[in-house]
């Protein structure tokens, strides 16, 4: 195909009636080409997005724009695991240290043993927050210095 001249054989065809049926036929299976390529790029993208129905079932049906759940430290030095509630993939939580009844320190780690530990856990005072990425809020536990510490746990879609 080297030094084939691309232009000056369509320029060729276009003078004979079969050169310009044959450019025609050219034109359509570009077309052709075109729609299938854009048809299998739609169910890719379709195969890649997430499943709405899935989505809805795990929003009991209904198609919310955020999940909030609260979690009371009611005793101090007891570690609380957080809710039995499934994140979908992509979507991230927001912790917050809500209240407290004295020492405003409150800790989230991701297992009880590390939530008593100071190297391990991740420390908040009343209003701090902190966004993490898990599938279930049931991964988190909480622990504070004094009784009926609160955090509210957000996932927005």
């Amino acid at each position: 195909m080297a030094g084939l001249d691309f232009s000056r054989l369509l320029t060729a065809s276009a003078t004979s009636a079969e050169g310009g049926q044959l450019l025609e036929e050219i034109a359509d299976n570009i077309i052709a080409f075109t729609a299938s390529a854009q048809a299998s790029l739609d169910r890719i993208e379709k195969a890649l997005s997430p499943k709405l129905e899935e989505q809805r079932e795990v929003n009991n049906h209904s198609q919310s724009e955020a999940i909030i759940r609260r979690v009371r430290v009611d005793t101090a030095g007891t570690p609380k695991q957080g809710p039995d509630v499934a994140i979908p993939p992509g979507v991230v939580s927001v912790i917050r240290q809500r209240r407290h009844t004295g020492s405003p320190n409150g800790y989230v780690a991701a297992n009880e043993r590390d939530v008593t530990s100071t190297g391990s856990r991740s420390e908040m005072l009343n209003g701090d927050t902190i966004v993490l990425s898990v599938s279930n809020w049931n991964n988190l536990w909480f622990d504070a210095d004094t009784n009926d510490t609160d955090f509210e746990l957000i996932a927005e879609q």
